[in-house]
């Protein structure tokens, strides 16, 4: 299987988060509601492969019930914000990250993460 990322209206450079490490950027401006897919890997909820890729449990997206999308583009650079600028769409198995405002070439986008992934990364309040 070869997954190769296409989206071009993005990059990725040091985030504007402290040690938050890379980020995820417009390339260009762009308007509310454009959106990009999430490429990766599915793989079955608790199934041999979910364990084996144990390490990544808090880069992984829920899709529905059963599945669980490994994310291997760009779509897994979007750092967390709880004033986020994407929300998470779902389309059968297909997961996009879409913009809920319009915004300049050059920002940085954000979507918030699951509680699980926030206190994996230690960004839940004590």
């Amino acid at each position: 299987m070869l997954i190769d990322e296409t989206e071009t209206r993005f990059y990725v450079a040091d985030s504007t988060v402290p040690d938050a490490g890379n980020g995820l950027f417009t390339k260009q401006a762009m308007r509310q509601g454009d959106r990009f897919e999430v490429i990766g890997v599915l793989v079955r909820r608790d199934s041999l492969s979910d364990k084996c890729t144990h390490f990544c449990d808090h880069h992984k997206f829920r899709v529905g019930e059963d599945l669980l999308l490994i994310p291997m583009g760009i779509g897994g650079m979007a750092n967390h914000s709880l004033t986020p600028n994407l929300r998470k769409v779902f389309d059968g198995e297909r997961v996009f990250l879409e913009l809920t405002q319009d915004l300049a070439a050059d920002t940085e986008v954000f979507f918030t993460y699951t509680e699980y992934a926030q206190e994996a990364f230690g960004l839940l309040a004590k």
